[in-house]
């Protein structure tokens, strides 16, 4: 089903947003953007993005909630077992072949969410390299807009349900 046209006000508040903290939600699909955006609105009592957009200016805090309502934190252990089981086989054993016996590897997790696939992605290293090695060589760095997520993270405190993936 194609998407509507697009709302010129709304093209005018993601513009903002963009300019204003540099995250970039032009390739969201519109209905769902809209929609939680109108969220957020409706939170604050504001009646058009354009007013939304002045309630962003003077309320700076906003821009933390919005961004929790639009990222949805979609996360967890191996999640999606193909990919991992193609970085174990393929790409990790090139990145140890191309090192040098004492050099570090450094890995960025972005969109981490709360964690999961950055510690996963020591799991798989680990396994690769052994404990030893891994923990003098393996520098992994985790980031998200979400700080709460991020802090969630840091703490690595997860239910058992959140483990069950995990071998």
């Amino acid at each position: 089903m194609p998407e509507p046209e697009r709302d010129p006000e709304l093209e005018a508040l993601l513009e903002y947003i963009r300019e204003e903290r540099g995250f970039d939600f032009t390739g969201y699909k519109r209905s769902s953007l809209a929609r939680r955006i109108q969220r957020q609105m409706q939170d604050g009592r504001v009646e058009s993005y354009a007013a939304y957009r002045e309630y962003l200016e003077q309320h700076q805090d906003e821009f933390v909630l919005l961004f929790n309502t639009i990222l949805i934190n979609v996360t967890s252990f191996f999640r999606d077992d193909l990919a991992w089981d193609f970085l174990r086989t393929e790409i990790i054993p090139k990145i140890l072949e191309r090192k040098d016996k004492g050099a570090p590897i450094r890995i960025w997790s972005t969109g981490c969410a709360s964690g999961e696939e950055a510690f996963t992605l020591a799991m798989v290293f680990a396994e690769a390299l052994g404990e030893e090695e891994f923990r003098r060589k393996v520098k992994i760095y985790a980031t998200d807009i979400d700080e709460e997520a991020l802090t969630d993270g840091r703490h690595a405190r997860y239910s058992a349900k959140a483990v069950e993936a995990v071998p």
